[in-house]
């Protein structure tokens, strides 16, 4: 007799429905932030964040890359250059949603050969488990954009507008 069922706040600011819950973020947006954050992180030090003991605690590599003069690290600059340059298109060229999201749908996938051959393979040169989870995120993003952008049926959804009163 004394307990109290708990209740969904009232006040109109903090009440929701769960018909009226939506994905807090956009696979757009979610992509620009995560090829971003490795354009980031691979022009400018990717042994210190994704190496052997890096800041990241994914260590792709299992022995350094070194700097940009080396050829492991060159390679791993250009591959940051050319996720910034996916960004970047997004961003300030012009480059649509729809284009943006067709482009790392089709990385995804396309590069689900060469990191599912390192995953498979065991090499003094790779951490395994680290591109056996990346393989698992590939094919995760891969389902999540095509989704998201009508490739696997059912058209594009289009954004509902908000039926809040704005203040």
């Amino acid at each position: 007799p004394g307990t109290t069922p708990l209740r969904a706040p009232t006040h109109p600011h903090l009440t929701y429905h769960f018909s009226s819950l939506k994905m807090a973020i956009t696979y757009d947006k979610a992509m620009q932030v995560y090829f971003g954050m490795y354009a980031a992180t691979m022009t400018t030090f990717p042994d210190e964040v994704w190496g052997k003991d890096g800041l990241g605690q994914l260590p792709y590599w299992a022995k350094p890359l070194g700097d940009a003069l080396a050829p492991a690290g060159f390679f791993a600059r250009i591959v940051g250059m050319c996720f910034g340059l996916l960004v970047f298109g997004r961003l300030k060229c012009g480059v649509s949603e729809d284009a943006f999201s067709k482009q790392t749908i089709a990385f995804h996938v396309v590069s689900l050969l060469p990191f599912g051959n390192i995953a498979l393979n065991p090499t003094a040169n790779w951490t395994q488990w680290v591109w056996q989870l990346q393989v698992v995120i590939n094919v995760l993003l891969a389902l999540w954009g095509a989704q998201s952008t009508g490739l696997l049926g059912g058209g594009k959804k289009k954004a509902k507008r908000s039926t809040r009163k704005r203040a």
